[in-house]
């Protein structure tokens, strides 16, 4: 409860911006409560930020149950990631704004250990797809990933500034499978 209202507010207001009083507000709970789980309201915003990639994968992992394609896996974790956009939690917005503390080493290991958690899915989903051999065999699987978390950090960065309808559901599924046809192994000059 104390997390999540950490998130909550700290993706609202940053860390500079937010007191504990606002956190503890949103759970519910005294000031005081807060210091007898977190020592400090930086040990809080660590453990808010650490929190939030296993949540943030446990919904993508949810959608990426074994459908026997892995670019079918990739396909619908994309669409499900844009529709959710408007609706999930502060997760990106929390990142968006802890970006700007990354020179604290701690907070920069926490955003980092987030998005490469989401990457090492990703490659192993396509590493499966090589095996299978309908992911190209010379694709780096690693760059892959990334190129998938950057267009979904680009949705979310259209929608937390407004601009949803530079990427409507259409532009999206038109920018998904150009992702996917260019992972997509070609034989005899078929799809």
């Amino acid at each position: 409860m104390l997390i999540e209202s950490a998130q909550d507010a700290f993706a609202v207001g940053g860390y500079n911006n937010t007191n504990t009083a606002d956190v503890a507000r949103g759970a519910g709970v005294a000031p005081a409560a807060l210091y007898r789980y977190f020592p400090s309201k930086r040990e809080l915003y660590l453990a808010a930020l650490r929190d939030a990639g296993p949540r943030l994968l446990s919904i993508i992992a949810d959608v990426a149950d074994d459908t026997g394609d892995p670019l079918e896996t990739i396909w619908r974790v994309g669409l499900a990631y844009y529709d959710r956009s408007g609706s999930r939690s502060n997760y990106a917005r929390l990142w968006f704004q802890a970006l700007g503390d990354v020179s604290d080493p701690e907070v920069r290991e926490a955003i980092a250990a987030n998005f490469t958690a989401t990457v090492d899915l990703i490659a192993r989903l396509l590493e499966k797809g090589k095996r299978a051999g309908i992911v190209k065999a010379g694709l780096d699987t690693r760059v892959a990933a990334w190129q998938f978390i950057a267009t979904g950090l680009t949705f979310d960065l259209l929608h937390h500034i407004g601009l949803e309808d530079e990427l409507d559901r259409p532009r999206v599924e038109e920018w998904g499978r150009r992702y996917i046809d260019s992972l997509r192994e070609v034989r005899d000059g078929s799809r």
